[in-house]
């Protein structure tokens, strides 16, 4: 499928696309001491339906009915220089709470939030053009997030995070598809098979 012609425009069609590993390149600004952060690391989804035992126990926390749930997915932030680092204290999973009467918006129920680590309710939406819009509020800041897919293959997130102090924080991440060791492997037997005909 052709991301740019046809965006997802509902959380299950956008976790579906997001589905696999991603490497994440990130630029964080603190704009209270002009200090710039970046980074690399992967990212892990993993969408899952409504039956997973995930939805009622995150439901459970908000007070929000399993038959509203469309499911979700799992997050994993892990390093990208070392293997078979996947740690659930960098991980979180979120459920999906669509609007009944306009899938295109809704809920998102959060065990753990990105900015404070705690269950966290978001409200997201879509545009006509696939940009996704998420908005947190917690305890002590409100964080919005944008993001959007440049084709199948890259990923971009925009985010700010605005705390009572005054102080603030901006995010920018690209992010690019990474394959899988089947994918990798089905790519060497084809290169394999061709050079093997060439050579017939």
């Amino acid at each position: 499928m052709n991301l740019i012609d046809q965006p997802p425009v509902t959380m299950k069609d956008f976790f579906e696309a997001s589905r696999g590993l991603w490497l994440n390149r990130r630029v964080v600004h603190h704009l209270d001491s002009q200090d710039d952060e970046a980074a690399d690391s992967n990212l892990i989804i993993e969408p899952f339906d409504a039956s997973d035992e995930a939805v009622e126990k995150v439901c459970e926390v908000f007070g929000i009915s399993v038959e509203e749930a469309g499911g979700g997915a799992r997050f994993w932030w892990e390093s990208n220089l070392l293997a078979d680092t996947r740690n659930d204290d960098y991980a979180a999973v979120v459920i999906n709470v669509p609007n009944s009467e306009d899938s295109s918006t809704g809920y998102l129920l959060r065990d753990v939030g990105y900015v404070e680590k705690k269950p966290a309710l978001s409200t997201y939406e879509f545009a006509h053009d696939g940009v996704l819009t998420i908005k947190t509020r917690y305890d002590t800041n409100f964080g919005v997030e944008r993001c959007w897919f440049v084709n199948d293959q890259i990923r971009m997130r925009v985010s700010s995070v605005q705390f009572l102090g005054g102080a603030a924080m901006t995010t920018y991440c690209t992010e690019f598809r990474c394959p899988s060791k089947a994918d990798i492997e089905e790519i060497a037997a084809q290169a394999k098979s061709l050079a093997q005909t060439n050579h017939s």
